[in-house]
């Protein structure tokens, strides 16, 4: 470790520390517009002015000492930024000095130069760090006052501000206010460093300079993290621009339930309205990023709200009370035998909810227990890497498409092949410049292996990759066991995973749906000793396995018929729904197969109104709570499923959360953060037949409403040869039939498809499956 002193202070950091992580260490506090966590440190900004002396040496290289017995220091005779200046041991840093007020006083006066102060009426305003940064740094009176009697002078500039394009779209989700950007960077280096996508620039020079793209559109699905780490108002929301200040919103902080990662969101709220959804630090899972999915994509949530329940009178649904509602529950399962039930849970139930359905499962001994978007093989099936393990790995085998499947995987595999290490952990959390990241860092390609249905984003920086046919990953899992040949990509893949000594195994649904490539997955991963990474379609899988929500012998799967009478927490296939007697459906929205099949449909919390806990990729404990979003009568689960055992004569395990608490303690679950192991060998085979493959994909069929109507749509993909002979166009409006119904999609020619084959959009919990496929062409002819 290293000692300095900071002001009257002394700490000690780790070498290599910033300057200005040991000021933040020492609990004094640097202003910044250039550096954020996580982004490499340039100076630009030069707010973080400090002043810096070092001791004096002699001749035989030992420190110097004064009358009173203390080393001499040598102060550097210029100020220096500290987000780019690394520690020495007895270095001693001035952050409080006149001369250090001085500089960043006069640093705030620049910035504040051409600046709009269109305070009033900005977004940012109450959450912006320009503001902070002014009343905390910004008037220093003996620099701007002349005199004792005179008034001080905030600002010497004379001269007509730079007047900009005020609301320029980047993107159907963003919108830059170039009068009001300060040109600090940030987005420019976030774009360049994290997802790896060159977008953003400086375009013109001097007092002309602007930020822009040459295209409309931010081709990333990480674009909305710009408008997080931008200090003013020049990059905003348009899901959340102009709907409230930020004094109003309540803040919640919850989990996003979108996918297997489980990112810290905090979801902002007003008047029973989700107005906005941010990225919340969470150094060990999402650090302080989030897909545009998850935080573009919550407009559903509010919108078009299933407020009470619905009972089935005259073959026609209508509105009813919960006293109705459960009167209906019972004449449905009047004689109705206790293993004919089927409890079907939605994939981002919490731990509490499964642990109830597997205790109501066993009381009622019935085998049909299951979860939506539950794969053939488990993720249970293998021993868990955390993320951090993943940076600590020297290789990385990828079987499918981080980017869909898992999106913040993508950005911890930026990291990972550009040796990023995880950062130390300082009293002040993660470090503000971390200077182990430098701009433009080259990305070691030989440290990744990537195999995927089609060309993903993340085979650019894959030395070794390979596209093939769905169904073909129990094929390259067999030769990377080397008991066959596989193609060169295949063969130089198998040789890399063996050599490495840390290596991670990543796999996608495409595996998971797959029981034999699964099972080759686990004797790869065994063999080497590898922790692997399981991106699952249901967000909470790894939690419902080891509640125990999992078929039993000659239980229906969520997908199937089987159970005459069924309670389902989301919308089945219309498959699952033939011929059952009772069906309750617990939703948050009508759905049209609803309508159609259900007997009783009771309002559910989204999973931003939900308390509890899931279990992410890692085996990682995550908490949910309830932001104030109005929901009518909505009850959770747990409510629920004690209404559904009273109805049955069964007495309920439990129906208080805080009950629920106590019995995961019992099952020696950990508190929030801390990782639960749990292996299972169980498998489903289920065929996987068909020519119709559905793709993973970050955006969800419930997210079409307001602005993620259009990047929450459906397109299938095609070879441009198999679109000839099929007659269907590039562009043209298309109708698939899916285990869902019908659904609208866009075609899209894609070289890398295979011939013969169509991938369409998942959208939800198929991801990875195949079916035949029935392709409706706009004429009505079938293709």
């Amino acid at each position: 470790m290293v000692r300095v002193k900071v002001n009257d202070r002394v700490v000690e950091v780790p070498p290599g520390t910033s300057v200005m992580d040991a000021v933040f260490q020492a609990g004094y506090d640097v202003p910044l517009f250039c550096s954020e966590k996580h982004l490499s440190p340039i100076g630009a900004c030069r707010m973080c002015l400090v002043r810096i002396g070092l001791p004096k040496r002699g001749p035989d290289g030992k420190p110097l000492l004064n009358e009173k017995g203390e080393p001499e220091i040598q102060w550097q005779p210029k100020l220096a930024a500290s987000c780019v200046t690394a520690v020495a041991e007895g270095m001693v840093v001035d952050t409080l000095s006149e001369v250090v007020r001085e500089a960043q006083a006069g640093m705030v006066e620049f910035t504040l130069l051409n600046h709009p102060l269109d305070c009033p009426t900005c977004d940012k305003g109450g959450a912006c760090e320009l503001q902070d940064r002014t009343v905390e740094y910004g008037l220093y009176e003996k620099y701007y006052q002349k005199g004792p009697l005179e008034l001080p002078v905030y600002t010497r500039f004379e001269f007509t501000r730079r007047h900009e394009d005020k609301h320029h779209p980047l993107s159907p989700f963003v919108i830059l206010d170039r009068e009001r950007c300060i040109h600090c960077k940030r987005c420019v280096r976030y774009f360049e460093e994290i997802p790896g996508d060159e977008v953003l620039d400086f375009i013109e020079r001097g007092v002309h300079t602007f930020i822009g793209t040459l295209d409309f559109g931010l081709p990333s699905g990480f674009s909305g993290n710009i408008t997080d780490i931008c200090p003013v108002g020049a990059l905003l929301d348009l899901t959340a621009r102009f709907r409230a200040r930020n004094w109003e919103m309540e803040e919640t902080p919850t989990t996003c339930a979108l996918c297997p990662v489980g990112c810290g969101i905090t979801a902002d709220t007003r008047s029973g309205e989700l107005l906005r959804v941010r990225a919340r630090e969470v150094p060990e899972v999402n650090e302080i990023w989030l897909c545009d999915a998850g935080r573009f994509g919550h407009e559903w949530a509010d919108t078009r709200r299933l407020k009470t329940p619905m009972v089935r009178e005259g073959g026609r649904l209508r509105e009813a009370t919960w006293e109705e509602a459960f009167l209906a529950l019972k004449e449905g399962l009047k004689g109705a035998k206790g293993e004919e039930v089927g409890l079907y849970l939605a994939g981002d139930a919490t731990l509490e909810e499964g642990l109830l359905a597997a205790a109501l499962a066993e009381s009622l001994k019935t085998p049909h227990l299951d979860f939506q978007g539950r794969t053939a093989a488990p993720a249970s099936l293998y021993p868990a890497a955390t993320l951090e393990d993943l940076l600590r790995a020297d290789f990385a085998l990828v079987l499918g498409d981080p980017t869909e499947e898992a999106p913040i995987l993508h950005l911890r595999l930026s990291e990972f092949v550009r040796d990023l290490k995880p950062p130390y952990r300082f009293a002040h959390g993660t470090p503000f410049a971390d200077l182990q990241i430098k701009e433009r860092m080259p990305r070691r390609t030989d440290k990744m292996a990537l195999f995927a249905p089609y060309r993903a984003p993340l085979m650019k920086w894959a030395a070794l990759h390979e596209v093939h046919a769905p169904g073909e990953e129990r094929e390259i899992l067999l030769a990377l066991l080397g008991e066959k040949e596989g193609g060169e990509a295949v063969r130089k893949a198998k040789e890399a995973f063996e050599r490495a000594e840390r290596p991670v195994l990543i796999l996608g649904a495409g595996v998971l749906q797959d029981t034999v490539a699964a099972e080759r997955a686990r004797l790869l991963a065994e063999r080497k000793g590898a922790k692997v990474l399981a991106m699952t379609p249901a967000p909470n899988a790894r939690g419902l396995e080891a509640m125990g929500v999992w078929p039993k012998e000659k239980g229906a799967a969520w997908d199937e018929p089987g159970a005459p009478y069924a309670y389902y927490g989301f919308v089945p296939p219309e498959a699952a729904l033939k011929g059952k007697r009772f069906v309750v459906m617990h939703l948050s929205h009508l759905h049209p197969l609803a309508e159609r099949h259900a007997h009783v449909i009771l309002p559910a919390p989204t999973f931003y109104e939900k308390r509890g806990h899931i279990l992410n990729l890692e085996g990682r404990v995550l908490p949910l709570s309830p932001a104030p979003i109005e929901n009518g009568e909505a009850e959770g689960a747990l409510q629920v499923l004690a209404l559904l055992a009273e109805a049955l004569g069964v007495r309920p395990p439990f129906r208080l959360h805080l009950e629920a608490e106590r019995a995961l303690k019992a099952k020696k679950v950990p508190e929030a953060m801390g990782l639960y192991a749990f292996r299972t060998k169980a498998l489903r085979p289920k065929e996987e037949t068909g020519n119709l493959y559905l793709r993973p994909t970050m955006w969800k069929a419930w997210q079409r409403e307001g602005k993620a109507k259009e990047a929450a749509s459906a397109e299938l993909w095609v070879h441009p040869e198999t679109a000839r002979l099929e007659a269907l166009p590039e562009g043209a409006s298309v109708e698939v039939e899916t285990p869902l119904g019908r659904e609208e999609a866009r075609v899209v020619h894609r070289q890398d498809v295979p011939k013969g084959l169509y991938y369409l959009s998942a959208l939800g919990p198929f991801a990875g499956r195949r079916f035949p496929a029935q392709i409706l062409v706009p004429a009505g002819g079938e293709a």
